[in-house]
């Protein structure tokens, strides 16, 4: 019998020391799941709650330490099994902790014509503090601003915006959708489309863009359905996300990919559209900084993003005060180098990373036959 103390094993301590082991067993194993290519909708949700998954299993550790139980055969193997589950998540979310390497290392140097500061909102539909909105974005002036879960009240609400764009582009899906976007640019918008990919109500805009030094930048702006109940897996999310990153390799113009991602940033999905469409995150090695669920420990995630292409440098990245809604806002400050300039290193391709991309989106179509 293995023993993690010598103190003599009461009832109350025999049991708690079993309900724990058992408890780990059971969130070491869910971590593990999350391994599987799969799009079911409750095991791509495991990878949402890694780093409450992480404090839970470091607590019960701590537990176990203080309990000290006699481990048989059983006890081992759950141990094991917790641990190997702990460390498991810990690679996956340890790029995103601010001891790390940064993938996209901070400049202050850049000309203004070649600045670039990209707000991304999600407003919760039902949040109709628009005022407390329109004063955050006064405050952050941002040069282009991704507006999402707007409806016919929030696009009578954001008119107040329009005198400071030049351009403006929305689509609404209909009165009762949570999927209406609305962009504003204070630059030109060169053939902005809206695209309704796989059949699903959530809008996705491709545009040009053009800075005032007069070079041409691509902007793809999402939404798509978070992984929720047994009828909505991750399988028209993945294929929009692939769909964007294989557009993105496919770009001679500098990319910015922004919005509501539905995704975490360490899942699968989301480090594969990085790969395909050579794209830059600026949470690496900066801090995960979640943005819904405001208030709230339990649901605490990054899903509002902002990638980018290895031309762009990064001034300033970072999370926006509240403002009523139950996501914060994200801003970053980005600079166009020119072509002679050194760029930040892209993330290679893994084997099987085109196919897989390509099987993705594949997948999604088939919904809408």
């Amino acid at each position: 019998m293995h023993e993690l103390g010598l103190r003599k094993q009461g009832p109350w301590r025999r049991w708690s020391g079993r309900a724990v082991l058992g408890l780990l067993a059971v969130a070491g194993l869910a971590s593990l799941v999350t391994l599987a290519e799969t799009n079911v909708w409750w095991v791509r949700y495991l990878d949402f709650v890694r780093l409450q998954l992480v404090i839970a299993m470091l607590l019960m550790l701590a537990a176990l330490a203080a309990l000290r139980p006699r481990l048989g055969a059983l006890g081992m193997a759950a141990l094991l099994l917790g641990l190997g589950g702990l460390a498991y998540h810990l690679y996956r979310v340890h790029p995103y902790l601010p001891v790390f390497a940064r993938q996209v290392p901070a400049t202050d140097a850049c000309e203004p014509p070649a600045r670039l500061r990209i707000m991304v909102a999600n407003v919760q539909r039902d949040n109709q503090l628009a005022q407390a909105f329109i004063q955050l974005v006064a405050r952050v002036r941002p040069d282009v601003l991704v507006v999402m879960e707007t409806d016919p009240w929030w696009d009578e609400h954001l008119v107040a915006l329009r005198s400071d764009f030049s351009q403006v582009v929305q689509a609404i899906p209909g009165r009762d959708s949570f999927y209406g976007m609305h962009v504003f640019s204070r630059y030109e918008l060169v053939s902005p489309e809206f695209k309704y990919l796989f059949g699903a109500d959530t809008p996705m805009l491709s545009s040009g863009l053009r800075l005032p030094d007069g070079r041409l930048v691509r902007l793809h702006a999402l939404h798509p359905r978070p992984p929720q109940a047994w009828s909505q897996p991750t399988t028209a999310r993945d294929g929009q996300l692939m769909h964007v990153a294989l557009q993105a390799r496919g770009e001679n113009d500098p990319v910015i990919v922004a919005g509501d991602f539905n995704a975490v940033p360490w899942e699968r999905v989301v480090r594969r559209a990085m790969r395909v469409g050579e794209l830059l995150d600026p949470r690496l090695g900066r801090g995960v900084l979640p943005t819904y669920k405001v208030g709230s420990l339990l649901q605490s995630w990054p899903l509002d993003q902002i990638l980018f292409s290895r031309r762009f440098a990064l001034l300033d990245w970072g999370r926006l005060p509240a403002f009523g809604s139950d996501h914060y806002a994200v801003s970053a400050q980005l600079c166009l180098l020119p072509q002679s300039a050194a760029h930040p290193e892209a993330p290679a391709l893994h084997a099987g990373d085109l196919d897989e991309a390509k099987t993705a989106i594949e997948a999604a179509a088939a919904l809408d036959e």
